[in-house]
């Protein structure tokens, strides 16, 4: 028997063992992607349930983005469920939650619904920068449109918002029909010559792998 050839195949099978193994460990990774949005600054509301250390957050899970690539999980589907949606997601105000178990398809009049933790999505696009990062977004929940969204917008130049808004007697809210709390941003920040006084730096995302 030749003792070389046959230990030479053994080491071949067993590099080939690895690299199969390799790759299965990378096909089955998922990036989560997480947000911190800047502090909210203007509220409306008697009682408002946020304070001016509140902010938007949240995350979600989906295969590593491209780098710059531009990513609508709505499209090209308009009809609920969107199969497209990232499959797990979060996003909070600091007084509720919305993430993907509480949506639902669009309704012709929002007002309608009764149930105030029901959502649906309208807008879910995200853009990435030449390392893969996110560096515009826009992201819109609406349970009712008049009276109770949760958004947070930045188109990667100049100006973002994060904005959230309830219906009264829901979530802690105490107003005659609605409270909001917002945050306006800039990507440089403070721009103390602007009619805005309110500005501040845009919210951050960071990205980091996790293993299904």
């Amino acid at each position: 028997m030749n003792y070389l050839r046959l230990i030479s195949s053994l080491l071949v099978g067993a590099l080939m063992l690895a690299a199969c193994a390799e790759t299965g460990n990378k096909s089955g990774s998922l990036t989560k992607y997480s947000y911190e949005g800047a502090p909210l600054t203007v509220f409306t509301g008697v009682k408002p349930p946020w304070n001016k250390e509140s902010r938007l957050t949240g995350y979600f899970i989906h295969e590593e983005l491209a780098p710059n690539t531009t990513y609508d999980f709505l499209d090209p589907d308009i009809e609920f469920p969107f199969v497209n949606l990232p499959s797990e997601f979060s996003f909070s105000d600091g007084a509720r939650t919305i993430t993907h178990t509480q949506l639902e398809g669009p309704v012709k009049n929002t007002g309608d619904r009764q149930d105030p933790s029901i959502y649906e999505c309208r807008t879910f696009n995200v853009k990435t920068d030449e390392n893969g990062d996110i560096m515009a977004w826009d992201i819109l929940f609406v349970h009712d449109v008049r009276t109770s969204t949760y958004l947070t917008a930045h188109n990667g130049g100049i100006y973002g918002q994060d904005l959230t808004e309830v219906d009264t007697s829901t979530w802690g809210c105490v107003a005659s029909r609605k409270c909001t709390g917002n945050a306006n941003y800039t990507s440089q920040g403070p721009i103390f010559d602007s009619w805005m006084d309110d500005l501040q730096y845009a919210g951050k995302w960071t990205k980091e792998i996790i293993e299904q």
